[in-house]
């Protein structure tokens, strides 16, 4: 059921998009006065900040940034921002799911941010909320590797930020979530809440009602609709068509889906490296955390340099508290990539777990001798020689 209500969410959020024309509001309104002027619902805001969370992630300068804000008009200037970030940062502060990979990212848009004072507001609250998150949640924690999304390796027809969440956003997944995935009440709650969005919906589904209940009815069906209509579309065939499949399986939130088409395209081909690195990922995030080294086990049988494989047998280890395991699989990752920064500060991280500290304190020197802008190695070299 979760899984199911990921994808409506994700299927809200499109509606979002289309209405935005996958830009802002503000530009895609702009021959609309009225529509223009509306102040930005937090529906909004959580939208628009999901795209720049991505942006972040994808390797946004400080120019795009400043640029993304200055498309938005009116509706970037910053007061009102810095409002609903604090609304936003009591919210995702307060929550007990693990918000590690937002905490780094809202950081790394507090430092790029502050680099034009037309942002700098904006970048001081959003590093001050991710330096929160961070303190809360990641004592030592291990860093999820940020590397290139595997299914560009196979295919061009997804996307991150289109790939499976996994134990480290070193599987293709690279998109932030900061959005919640909302309960059916939940979203009823929203509706209620949020007029414009109400009649947003209302015109998407083309529907003269914006009561909320009948709203969600019509959701439900057209949601049913679609999902009833692309299964009708022609079964997978190949191994590439089943890796895709689960691609997007993974992208909804259907794990276990995707597992089984990746395992449909493992059966064709044995040897798909990819296919056995996705699969471990997504085991990881089931917590079935032996499973997923197994996985990535098979997936370094067949490709000993890749990268991404190593970091995620480690993250999977470290999970287990195997740290020495964890260690030894970064120690190879460094191997291929000495100046590959996180896998420092994993090893760091793990040492500290073994009371090795000044093993520990090395390894993030050595973090910060690749990136010296590289908070969360700071924050354990600030914590260590307090």
């Amino acid at each position: 059921m979760q899984g199911l209500l990921k994808r409506i969410w994700q299927w809200i959020q499109e509606f979002l998009g289309q209405l935005f024309g996958g830009r802002s509001p503000a530009r895609s309104n702009a021959s609309n006065p009225e529509e223009a002027n509306r102040p930005l619902t937090d529906t909004d805001y959580e939208f628009l900040f999901s795209q720049l969370l991505e942006g972040i992630a994808h390797g946004w300068h400080e120019g795009r940034i400043l640029k993304y804000f200055e498309d938005l008009g009116d509706r970037g200037k910053p007061k009102p921002w810095v409002g609903w970030l604090e609304r936003f940062g009591e919210k995702a502060i307060a929550s007990s799911a693990p918000n590690l990979q937002l905490a780094a990212r809202m950081m790394r848009l507090g430092e790029l941010a502050q680099s034009f004072r037309e942002t700098e507001l904006i970048g001081k609250t959003s590093y001050e909320i991710g330096r929160k998150i961070y303190s809360k949640e990641a004592e030592s924690g291990i860093w999820e590797y940020e590397g290139p999304d595997l299914d560009e390796e196979m295919t061009t027809t997804d996307n991150s930020e289109g790939s499976p969440p996994s134990l480290g956003t070193d599987s293709p997944q690279a998109s932030p979530e900061p959005t919640q995935t909302l309960t059916i009440e939940e979203l009823r709650e929203r509706l209620q809440q949020d007029e414009t969005l109400a009649q947003q919906l209302a015109a998407q589904l083309r529907t003269e009602s914006t009561d909320p209940q009948q709203l969600i009815d019509a959701l439900l069906d057209q949601f049913e609709a679609e999902q009833t209509q692309d299964q009708g579309v022609n079964p997978p065939q190949t191994e590439q068509e089943w890796f895709n499949l689960g691609m997007q399986q993974a992208n909804q939130g259907d794990l276990e889906g995707a597992i089984a088409s990746w395992d449909k395209a493992l059966e064709l081909n044995p040897s798909l490296s990819q296919g056995w690195h996705n699969r471990g990922s997504a085991l990881g995030n089931l917590g079935r955390l032996h499973e997923a080294i197994d996985s990535f086990d098979r997936a370094i049988f067949l490709n000993a340099d890749d990268l991404q494989a190593w970091n995620s047998k480690g993250n999977a280890l470290y999970g287990l508290e195997q740290w020495e395991g964890a260690i030894t699989c970064w120690d190879k990752g460094l191997e291929l990539q000495p100046n590959y920064y996180q896998g420092w500060y994993n090893r760091g991280s793990a040492l500290e777990k073994l009371g090795k500290i000044e093993e520990a304190i090395a390894s993030y020197r050595k973090a910060l001798e690749i990136e010296p802008g590289f908070t969360l190695a700071q924050s354990r070299l600030h914590e260590l020689s307090q």
